[in-house]
């Protein structure tokens, strides 16, 4: 009989290399950034060359620019997201190969494996909670490593080797529920994603099995504000911290005299058994209603994994958000340019709101339509949010992966914008030329005015170009 000796090969591992089939991606990047830090060799490819592949080529990815199969021959580990349709070439070459293949989300469970993983999910607000949270965490001496779908504007640090990973999960992957978190933070349940769940009932059960997964030693904070969370959240057979901005009735956690504006001012009481007491004048550095909910729910993980209150209100002052989040990107004679990534009609109106309470003037809105299917079942809601914008350019909808199927356009929205308007305050734009129609609306556009481009396609690249032609 032959002994092995493990401990000479306890250095080694039999994956080197990895391939990322889509690397552009927010949720795949953030990946591919991980294991540049950890030492492996990474290379990627997508059908559009980007900031983020930039960056990424600058910390060693090895970019081998649109598919082909030829990209997996040295590659131990294929990534691929769920946007990736399944007779990708690469795809289909890997199986021949007999190579191990991953979607995102398991390739995330991998890193998370053996980490105290605090797992932010929801419909709407997942990027910003979980970056609040993380920034809370570094500020208060946890030095977490985050996983993000976006940027954050304060700055990313990869803490590697940390035992604590915050991470944003997303529901439309049916695979979420292999990642087993420590702590769940449950932001809201919407009607988002539907087509992955077979309706709202099947993702409100996919999202409770998942806090069934905490251990009885973790916990669950929820948004009890929401609808959704309130049809679950007695369900749950877990420590459940309840989080509010509207009551103070059976909530561990509460917000109360909120004075909104560019930074919001609040206080924040606590109740969690014996333990009773109020933090006042917590100021947070963006603004919103539904942010000051965003981060009540950061307040309270923060404070059930060790972060001093103090050491909490200097981190939400201090933190400046997430690209992309009515993000300011151009200023100029008092007009101002907004980007922002919002995409369903939660969302929007959420966002317009708050840039009608922090701006005095007009909303031009130029707004990317994203997925036929949501489009198709929420194209009265988009309408209602849409309405909140004085003015609207709706241009052509971003297909994500998706057939028309639908038989939906962009003009059945604005369609349904101007139905019970005396003047059209809505129009349909192609995609190419939208650039040209911006430049009109800022050459229109008077101080206190702000123009947004809001979208998760195509639309940030028309942004893009319209900034260049502004010398920014």
């Amino acid at each position: 009989m032959v002994r092995i000796r493990w401990d000479k090969y306890e250095n080694t591992s039999y994956v080197k290399t990895f391939h990322f089939v889509g690397v552009g991606g927010s949720g795949m990047s953030s990946l591919a950034h991980i294991l540049l830090k950890q030492g492996f060799k990474v290379s990627g490819c997508d059908l559009n060359y980007s900031e983020t592949i930039n960056k990424l080529e600058k910390e060693g990815l090895e970019f081998l620019g649109e598919h082909d199969k030829s990209h997996v021959e040295n590659s131990d580990v294929i990534v691929f997201s769920s946007a990736v349709p399944k007779d990708n070439p690469e795809i289909i070459e890997a199986k021949r190969k007999r190579k191990i293949i991953l979607k995102r989300i398991e390739l995330l469970a991998e890193i998370l494996k053996f980490r105290y993983t605090i797992a932010v999910i929801g419909s709407h607000g997942k990027t910003t909670t979980t970056t609040l949270i993380s920034h809370t965490l570094e500020k208060g001496g946890k030095n977490p490593l985050a996983i993000i779908g976006g940027v954050a504007k304060n700055g990313e640090k990869v803490n590697i080797d940390s035992n604590i990973a915050v991470v944003e999960v997303d529901e439309s992957d049916n695979d979420f529920p292999k990642i087993i978190p420590y702590a769940t933070v449950i932001t809201n349940i919407d009607k988002e994603h539907l087509e992955k769940w077979g309706g709202y009932e099947g993702l409100k059960k996919a999202i409770l099995k998942f806090a069934k997964s905490v251990p009885i030693w973790g916990f669950v904070v929820v948004n009890i504000d929401d609808p959704g969370v309130k049809e679950i959240v007695n369900k749950i057979p877990r420590k459940v911290i309840r989080c509010s901005v509207e009551t103070k009735r059976d909530v561990e956690f509460y917000a109360e005299n909120i004075k909104l504006g560019q930074k919001p001012c609040f206080d924040i009481a606590i109740k969690i058994g014996e333990v009773e007491g109020k933090i006042e004048n917590i100021k947070l550095g963006i603004p919103g209603l539904h942010n000051v909910s965003n981060s009540v729910l950061a307040f309270a993980t923060s404070y059930l994994l060790g972060v001093q209150p103090e050491k909490i209100k200097e981190a939400f002052e201090s933190f400046e958000g997430v690209k992309r989040r009515i993000d300011i990107v151009f200023r100029k004679n008092g007009v101002c340019v907004i980007d922002d990534y919002a995409h369903h009609p939660t969302e929007i109106k959420a966002t317009l709101k708050t840039i009608r309470e922090n701006f005095k003037g007009k909303i031009f809105l130029i707004f990317e339509p994203h997925r036929f299917s949501r489009v198709y079942m929420l194209k009265n809601e988009f309408a209602d949010a849409l309405k909140i914008a004085d003015e609207s350019i709706i241009t052509d909808i971003y297909p994500a992966s998706e057939q028309n199927t639908y038989g939906i356009s962009s003009q059945d929205i604005v369609n349904l914008i101007n139905s019970n308007e005396s003047e059209k305050k809505s129009v349909y734009v192609p995609l190419d030329s939208v650039v040209e129609n911006a430049e009109k609306l800022f050459q229109k556009a008077n101080e206190g005015d702000v123009i947004v481009f809001m979208g998760a396609g195509k639309i940030k690249n028309a942004l893009s170009d319209f900034l260049k032609s502004k010398n920014v």
